[in-house]
């Protein structure tokens, strides 16, 4: 008898593909049936969330910078009120610009019937919120310095400032950084392959929070000496790091990096690192030339502002563009020891 069974391999995918062809198939091979069918829908967060990445952002870095000025004692209070200034103005958009961005207000109170720290998202609400309580407080104690709250004001000064000041730092970093691990807990490739992101938006508060209270104590000209100096520092260390961690995001994202090394969000990109490179120049430039020391810093601080906003925009916007991606969805999900799936780990071992 002769044998039966499976055809040959070749023998069978020849048969295959005649009755691909007889019966008008679309694809010779089964992979290509959805080629250039994005795998993921594209995120729906506009301008309103880099909004209120960047304005949150600048409210976390000042509050951390007023509260440190309060625990470092009364020689630095002008400072500590300037920064406290500034991070109740750039707090108050945020929870109107969230709330747009939601379509629906009651999406946002309903966020706040239940805690779940497991959810960036639900946490980032509360964190919001608790950091509004902390500035706003703080706000009102100096709004009564000022005379500007004659009753509350009043009020607010007996408040335990320093205590506020302590249980509030933590809130104010976590509102700083949180915004990026909230993005790198999605599927998008380009927010989630870097652990960085999270690091880098604190970066950025910190940097924009340094430079708003610096331009916010020329403008008014409450600035002295030691506190022009200490924010310089400040503001170029950050500045440093927010450099730093912004080349590793980009090469720790490796090939998912593509939106932002090409088309319009790399002129962003491109843009926040310039920025910020003038920014670390002017720096250095007025603390060798004190005459020029307050024309510096000003355009070294309005150079960190402009490049947090580029930044944020940058990798909002990119990641739209990733997420549309069927190439960078499929390297993402690729086996490896780190992202060991479904089947056996890549590395051959065995999964715990």
């Amino acid at each position: 008898m002769p044998e039966t069974g499976r055809p040959e391999s070749q023998s069978f995918d020849v048969a295959r593909a005649q009755r691909r062809q007889s019966y008008g198939a679309a694809h010779a091979d089964p992979s290509d049936a959805y080629a250039g069918v994005p795998i993921l829908n594209r995120p729906l967060w506009h301008g309103e969330i880099a909004a209120y990445f960047y304005l949150g952002g600048i409210s976390s870095g000042a509050f951390v910078l007023g509260a440190l000025a309060d625990l470092a004692g009364e020689r630095w209070h002008d400072l500590a009120q300037t920064a406290y200034a500034v991070s109740f103005v750039t707090m108050v958009p945020c929870a109107p610009l969230l709330i747009h961005d939601l379509g629906k207000p009651s999406r946002f109170h309903h966020m706040m019937r239940i805690f779940k720290p497991s959810s960036p998202m639900n946490l980032g609400v509360w964190v919001l919120l608790a950091h509004s309580g902390f500035v706003s407080l703080q706000a009102a104690r100096v709004l009564g310095e000022w005379d500007v709250l004659p009753v509350a004001g009043a009020v607010a000064r007996h408040l335990p400032v320093k205590v506020l000041g302590v249980v509030g730092l933590p809130v104010a970093l976590a509102l700083g950084g949180y915004s990026g691990v909230l993005l790198g807990t999605t599927s998008v490739p380009l927010w989630s392959r870097s652990p960085l992101l999270g690091g880098l938006f604190m970066s950025s508060a910190m940097a924009s929070g340094s430079a708003a209270v610096a331009l916010a104590s020329l403008l008014s000209n409450r600035d002295t000496d030691a506190e022009h100096t200490a924010l310089a520092v400040t503001g170029l260390a950050a500045d440093v790091a927010k450099l730093g961690l912004m080349t590793g995001y980009v090469a720790t994202s490796g090939d998912v990096a593509g939106p932002l090394l090409g088309g319009r969000d790399s002129a962003l990109l491109r843009g926040a690192a310039a920025a910020v490179v003038a920014a670390i120049a002017l720096e250095v430039a007025g603390t060798r030339n004190r005459r020029m020391r307050g024309l510096c810093s000003a355009m070294a601080a309005g150079a960190t502002l402009a490049g947090s906003a580029m930044l944020r925009w940058a990798v909002v916007h990119a990641g739209s563009t990733s997420a549309g991606d069927r190439d960078a969805n499929l390297s993402s999900m690729r086996q490896t020891a780190r992202n060991p799936g479904w089947g056996p780990p890549a590395n051959g071992g065995s999964v715990s």
